[in-house]
C-alpha cells in the first residue's frame, strides 16, 4: 500500500509540472500572437530586413499585397502579421530570397526588437511610463 502512495504521490507531481509547463506555453504563445498582431515596420525597417527599395514597398502597397498605414506625420507603417502572412501564401515575392529566407529575416527583426527593448532600461521606463 505505501508503494502505491508514493507512486501515486510522484504521479500527481508530474501531473502538477505537466500543467504548469502547459499554461506557461500557452502564455507565451498568446504573448508572441499579440506582439505579431500589433508590430509595425516602418520603411526603413523593411529596407533593411529585407533589402528592398522605397519602390518595391510603393508597388506592395498599390497592389494591397500588405496592410499599411499612414502616421499623422505622413510616415507608412506596415503591420508585421500582414507581411508574414503574404510571404506564407506566396502572394509577396522578395526578389533573389526564397521564402524561408525572407521569414527567418523577418523573425530575426521581430527577435532583435524584442531582446533591445527588454535589455536597455530606457526603453522599460518609458514603457512603463505609457
Amino acid at each position: 500500500m505505501e508503494i502505491i502512495a508514493i507512486e501515486s504521490q510522484a504521479y500527481q507531481e508530474l501531473i502538477d509540472r505537466l500543467n504548469r509547463i502547459e499554461q506557461y506555453v500557452a502564455r507565451t504563445s498568446r504573448l508572441i500572437q499579440d506582439i505579431d498582431d500589433e508590430l509595425e515596420m516602418t520603411t526603413k525597417d523593411l529596407i533593411g530586413t529585407l533589402n528592398v527599395s522605397e519602390s518595391t514597398l510603393y508597388r506592395w502597397r498599390k497592389k494591397q499585397l500588405v496592410r499599411y498605414r499612414y502616421t499623422e506625420s505622413g510616415d507608412v507603417r506596415y503591420f508585421f502579421k500582414s507581411i508574414l502572412i503574404a510571404v506564407k501564401c506566396n502572394r509577396l515575392r522578395v526578389s533573389g530570397m526564397r521564402n524561408d529566407e525572407v521569414l527567418g529575416r523577418l523573425n530575426r527583426f521581430k527577435d532583435n526588437l524584442i531582446m533591445s527593448s527588454c535589455l536597455n532600461p530606457k526603453n522599460r521606463q518609458d514603457n512603463y511610463d505609457r
